[in-house]
């Protein structure tokens, strides 16, 4: 019976999964969802309470990728001069990216721009917040390593290159038309200015 139960809520995870990825939260409906799992509607909220706690679990594994990068950002071994000039540190990024991009490529379009509507809507805002304060920590963790280092860096001004980051992601996101090779080598280029960019405001 258990078993049952799983294979049912994996059909309608997956058939909802498409329905967003088609249509965004706000234009998939429950009803379709139902019709096309060939399961009841009211028999769906026995798994799912409502539309948004389905989004949830559909976005879960991208979520959670975002909070593993956010973790391991301000890691020991990211604390380092090593960034600036390590080609094992741009390999690592570029894979980060690769990885990101290419797992997750329709979930980060519908995290991204289509999830109005739905609990997630303000995740941009609240990952950009978060993710300052991450940049905040690692240029205190930076400073106390490296006491020589330049860190008198505008809250505002970690804040803009978060949102740009994050915007960075969506427009690979929703340029079908790259190939990995395009993509790999936008990474690389992207890598490169922004490395000699806080390398030379933070006087490396």
């Amino acid at each position: 019976m258990q078993i049952q139960k799983e294979n049912i809520k994996n059909i309608i995870l997956e058939v909802a999964r498409n329905e967003f990825f088609a249509k965004g939260f706000k234009g998939a409906s429950m009803r379709v969802i139902a019709k096309k799992t060939g399961v009841g509607l009211s028999n769906i909220y026995n798994y799912y309470s409502n539309k948004d706690e389905i989004l949830c679990e559909v976005l879960n594994p991208l979520l959670g990728e975002f909070k593993r990068m956010n973790k391991d950002h301000n890691s020991p071994e990211n604390i380092s001069l090593d960034i600036f000039r390590s080609e094992e540190f741009k390999r690592k990024y570029i894979n980060m990216f690769i990885h990101l991009i290419k797992g997750f490529r329709a979930e980060l379009k519908l995290l991204l721009f289509h999830s109005q509507g739905s609990t997630l809507a303000n995740f941009r805002d609240e990952y950009i917040d978060q993710n300052t304060i991450t940049g905040m920590e690692y240029r205190t963790k930076m400073k106390e390593k490296y006491p020589q280092l330049n860190t008198n860096i505008s809250h505002f001004f970690m804040h803009t290159i978060s949102s740009w980051w994050l915007s960075i992601i969506g427009e690979i996101a929703t340029h079908d038309d790259l190939s990995d090779i395009e993509i790999e080598n936008f990474i690389s280029e992207y890598i490169v200015f922004v490395t000699g960019g806080w390398e030379r405001l933070m006087d490396v």
